[in-house]
């Protein structure tokens, strides 16, 4: 805590944008969210202000969550929403424990890890478990509130890698053996190699393209129910696998 404080005054000495909230602001939210408190909303209302608060947040949350490891994709439409992947929504293995209160507001969000070969195109996958809190929307469901609450993302599982199958396949998400939801080609917008592809076409034209072995996260809407203490959720992809949470 006393590097994220120190952080504050570091970053409290560099200007602010009119295009961005102020750090005193994302710092709040960050406090918030670490406390797992539903944060203020920022006085925020364009995709330009949210990405700016996004990178402020992250800087404050990759504190105690670890350093960016990664990107995410909100993909369950188009265009997707970008977002980065911290340590803490990699480090726990298909079969791990979490306390149902790792969040003020949990959810969890279905998808597949994506790791990137040396041609920028995804060479592997594993089904990936996001853990949300949904309290970093601050109350909204808009896409500037996702993208400036860095998609939600607090935690997450990962299961066993392997080879990416050509077409993206059905998935299944069950809460204690009973089907939460069907999801037609992983609940995605689409297939995951044009996702990466638009992705790496995009950090082309920004200057830092796709490296190899990046890992890209792309998970679709998260389940309407709330994961309760002493359920065991499981996401099964048929040729790749499944990752298994217990909630207690």
């Amino acid at each position: 805590m006393r590097g994220a404080l120190a952080l504050v005054a570091l970053l409290a000495a560099t200007p602010a944008r009119a295009d961005c909230p102020d750090l005193p602001a994302a710092a709040r939210f960050a406090m918030a969210l670490l406390e797992r408190r539903v944060p203020a909303p920022f006085d925020i209302a364009t995709e330009t202000e949210a990405h700016c608060a996004q990178r402020k947040l992250v800087a404050f949350l990759a504190q105690p969550w670890g350093d960016v490891s990664g990107i995410a994709l909100d993909a369950a439409r188009l265009p997707p929403l970008q977002g980065s992947l911290l340590f803490a929504n990699l480090r726990a293995r298909s079969g791990a424990t979490i306390d149902i209160g790792y969040a003020a507001r949990p959810a969890v969000a279905p998808g597949v890890l994506l790791r990137i070969g040396a041609n920028g195109e995804p060479v592997a996958a594993s089904p990936f478990l996001a853990l949300l809190d949904l309290a970093a929307f601050a109350g909204r469901t808009d896409a500037v509130a996702r993208i400036a609450g860095n998609l939600g993302l607090r935690l997450g599982v990962v299961g066993t890698e392997a080879p990416l199958p050509a077409t993206a396949p059905d998935a299944l998400l069950q809460a204690d053996g009973s089907t939460i939801a069907a999801l037609p080609r992983l609940g995605l917008a689409a297939p995951p190699a044009d996702l990466i592809a638009d992705l790496a076409r995009d950090m082309a034209n920004e200057g830092r393209p796709l490296r190899r072995d990046e890992l890209v996260a792309l998970f679709a809407d998260p389940s309407p129910l709330t994961p309760r203490a002493g359920e065991t959720w499981r996401l099964s992809i048929p040729g790749l696998g499944s990752a298994e949470v217990n909630f207690r």
